[in-house]
């Protein structure tokens, strides 16, 4: 009988454990709101993209892993719809321009309040922020020769509660992210067509 016991509190500590939702907000940039697309002029090249991703947690190395997928897709779209190209390939080819894109995202938290979460089985919440950085680099497809370059840069939080449950589906890191990594590939094709690059 006490192993019966003792078999269903770890598996109610094992359900609450489960059972814990995650929630992520996205703190910045603010939603794009420039002329979209941008009113095109001159022009429109053919575009090759190569995108690339990295990711750190709390300093250390990791794979950014699937979700890498869904930045290239986001930046790939973002491209497509900004109606200033004549063709955007994500495949390597011939173009007028070579577009080399990196998304890098820095995840820290505080380790005390980390911890004490998972003591309290999530009862109290924890934090995630996430940095989120796009690099892009404009050069001429023959001879590789440098147009322009821009970094723009984001953040999102993601809270961990067993409370937020019920919200996990709607706001998950996986479709928040992208979105501001489509918005931030926007805001760098917004700066470099000002700028002439395109």
């Amino acid at each position: 009988m006490d192993l019966r016991r003792l078999g269903l509190r770890w598996l109610a500590l094992l359900a609450a454990v489960v059972a814990t939702g995650c929630v992520t907000v996205r703190t910045a940039p603010p939603r794009f709101n420039g002329d979209w697309p941008p009113i095109g002029s001159g022009p429109r090249p053919t575009v090759v993209l190569n995108i690339t991703g990295r990711a750190t947690d709390s300093g250390w190395p990791r794979d950014p892993g699937p979700i890498l997928t869904s930045w290239g897709m986001a930046t790939e779209r973002a491209y497509r719809e900004s109606a200033l190209f004549s063709d955007v390939s994500a495949r390597p080819g011939r173009s007028d321009l070579h577009i080399e894109i990196e998304v890098r995202a820095d995840v820290y938290r505080n380790g005390f309040f980390a911890a004490l979460a998972y003591l309290t089985l999530f009862v109290l919440p924890t934090v995630d922020t996430t940095d989120i950085a796009v690099t892009t680099r404009v050069m001429t497809a023959n001879g590789g020769q440098p147009l322009g370059t821009i970094e723009v840069s984001g953040r999102s939080q993601t809270w961990y509660q067993i409370l937020l449950l019920p919200f996990s589906p709607l706001s998950a890191p996986q479709t928040v992210t992208p979105a501001i990594v489509y918005d931030l590939n926007r805001q760098s094709i917004d700066a470099l067509h000002a700028r002439g690059v395109f």
